[in-house]
């Protein structure tokens, strides 16, 4: 079967996400045109217009399957039991050859102002990853929020060497947060002494 052929009979709509998912991820919001984008899905001005109504329509519906991946992902084929398990799903993603880094934290990035519309949506996932976090702590006795935020730290740490050194370099997320989280609870020890 030629690929081209099947591309060009996929929705169109479809087309045009998957072709801007690529081009958003890899060069960025910014640097990535419509007619780009139109030209390698094989769309038409008015087809593209027809799907989504402007550039930011488009990158809106991009984080948004961006965030339904991530959680996809996390509860394929079964969701991890405990944290351990959440940490080795996002260990085994980070470092998938194909992840060059967090998509959200890449256009927090480009989008600096809390208040846009993008930053915004990287504010919400970034949440709903430390209310994940926070959920999977409920069996330890330690402030859960503070201890979420560090552990989502590592993640977003270990992302963003991602971005700066590619593929060269295995990121752990499993053994830091592992620490993070004992040094948690040997706080909670100690102030208990």
């Amino acid at each position: 079967m030629d690929p081209m052929k099947s591309q060009k009979q996929a929705d169109p709509r479809q087309r045009i996400l998957e072709v801007a998912d690529r081009l958003f991820y890899a060069e960025g919001v910014r640097a990535t045109g419509t007619e780009k984008i139109m030209s390698i899905a094989e769309v038409a001005k008015a087809t593209f217009y027809r799907h989504f109504e402007s550039k930011d329509a488009l990158v809106l519906a991009y984080l948004e399957n961006r965030d339904q991946a991530l959680w996809d992902y996390l509860s394929q084929p079964i969701p991890p039991k405990n944290l351990r398990e959440a940490l080795i799903k996002f260990e085994q993603m980070a470092n998938r050859p194909e992840i060059i880094g967090c998509p959200f934290l890449r256009i927090a990035s480009e989008y600096p102002d809390t208040a846009h519309p993008f930053h915004h949506l990287a504010i919400q996932h970034q949440n709903k990853i430390l209310d994940y976090l926070t959920d999977l702590l409920e069996p330890f006795a330690i402030d859960k929020r503070a201890a979420a935020a560090a552990i989502l730290s590592v993640i977003d740490g270990a992302l963003s060497t991602r971005m700066v050194y590619g593929t060269s370099k295995e990121i752990p997320i499993l053994l830091p947060a592992e620490a993070v989280l004992k040094s948690f609870q040997s706080a909670r020890t100690q102030r208990r002494s």
